[in-house]
């Protein structure tokens, strides 16, 4: 009899203790669906907030307000709110840079960083939301809540970064071509590199070329010991000229003058300039804002200074040098047309651009030579704007720097948005 009642008493135990991990097991069933369920919301509100908020990149502030907007109007949905929550700025629990900023869309936390990356990239941008999840049986252990956070990454199409420089030759030996202690840098842009050859880009002697990425369609050779920041990225599909839909400027109704040498103070205006402008000596001239077109080219020499404000300068025929001490500065127009374009080649004109000697040229704009080579030999700093050209040379000691910015005229570097990962 004794003995009944003690396996009684074990089976009560046994079963006791049975219900206990059933029962614990459901509970953290019921909790875990909880959070998984969340986990699943969130992540459906970050991909699209961050998607809705790339088609605004590079404009973080545009991308930022869209990005709010569209998980304002999830939550709203999802929670059956008669209207969107307004997104409120608040400190952030814990921003991944700088660049975030977070905001508290209902209930949830939402960090928006942009631009986003290594290195950051303004084309790029990373949402993450955050949100208290209250739990039920897990409370019996001692947490009565867990923080359930989901990401997304979204990028505009095209290249990371705004294009600094894109060549266009696609199947040239050397297309870019570097040599000697020459330094070319292209600050928060991309180099493009159309041509197909296994020497698309050549760096030779003790070049530098920086940049945020380097694209080329081909590949890449050194010789000596030159420095390449970051590696390119070889076989990559060439991309279109940027400025193909350019239109050449209209002739009709502007004035006409003769080419002309100066060697002292003088003032251009714009028109068409039938023969070689030459800038000799001591000459310092100034531009009036407005188009000029020179169908037998501009050369600035000697100690010569040219100065253009809110200029564009098209080369019909002939060829822009500058050289010796003669130093050049130009900044675009800001609207129109042309609104960002500094110097604008025809594209039957396969002369070259030549900016030699000592002086630092400055150029804030945009430089299109679509059949055409770049050669730099001397100190120049372009921007904000961009370089398209058919091939470039840079040798000797320069140094070059490019502040990259697609001018508004400029197509092809927006392909759509997209999520990563």
């Amino acid at each position: 009899m004794r003995q009944f009642i003690r396996r009684r008493g074990q089976t009560v135990v046994f079963i006791a203790l049975s219900l206990f991990v059933l029962l614990g097991a459901a509970a953290f069933a019921v909790d875990w669906g909880l959070i998984t369920f969340t986990k699943h919301q969130l992540q459906n509100f970050v991909d699209a907030a961050a998607l809705a908020g790339a088609q605004e990149l590079p404009n973080a502030s545009n991308a930022r307000q869209k990005a709010t907007e569209n998980y304002a109007r999830n939550y709203a949905n999802n929670f059956n709110l008669a209207s969107p929550p307004t997104p409120q700025p608040i400190s952030c629990t814990d921003p991944i840079s700088s660049a975030t900023v977070c905001y508290r869309i209902g209930t949830d936390e939402v960090q928006l960083t942009t631009p986003y990356g290594s290195p950051p990239s303004p084309n790029r941008l990373h949402v993450r939301a955050c949100r208290n999840v209250s739990l039920f049986f897990a409370r019996l252990l001692g947490m009565s809540s867990r923080r359930v956070c989901a990401e997304a990454v979204a990028r505009r199409g095209g290249t990371l970064f705004p294009r600094g420089l894109v060549v266009l030759d696609g199947s040239g030996n050397r297309a870019l071509f570097m040599q000697g202690n020459a330094r070319l840098t292209v600050l928060n842009g991309s180099i493009i590199v159309n041509s197909n050859a296994a020497d698309a880009i050549f760096a030779q002697g003790n070049t530098t070329l920086t940049a945020s990425e380097i694209l080329v369609t081909g590949n890449y050779q050194t010789l000596g010991s030159p420095v390449i920041t970051p590696t390119p990225q070889t076989g990559q599909p060439p991309v279109p000229d940027p400025l193909a839909s350019l239109p050449a400027p209209n002739p009709a109704g502007l004035p006409v003058f003769p080419g002309q040498t100066i060697s002292g103070v003088a003032t251009l205006q714009p028109g068409i300039y039938t023969g070689l402008v030459s800038l000799i000596g001591n000459a310092f001239v100034t531009m009036q804002p407005g188009t000029y077109i020179f169908r037998n080219g501009l050369r600035v020499w000697g100690n010569a200074r040219l100065v253009g404000n809110g200029v564009m300068l098209y080369v019909e025929g002939g060829r822009i040098e500058v050289g010796s001490n003669g130093q050049m500065s130009l900044t675009a127009p800001t609207s129109g047309t042309y609104a960002g374009i500094a110097i604008f080649y025809a594209r039957t004109n396969s002369n070259p651009l030549r900016l030699l000697g000592s002086a630092v040229q400055n150029i804030q704009g945009t430089v299109y030579l679509p059949r055409s080579l770049l050669q730099l030999q001397g100190n120049a700093n372009f921007g904000p704007g961009m370089i398209v050209t058919w091939r470039a040379a840079i040798i000797g000691n320069p140094t070059v720097t490019i502040q990259a910015q697609e001018p508004p005229a400029a197509t092809g570097g927006d392909t759509g948005t997209a999520l990563e990962g």
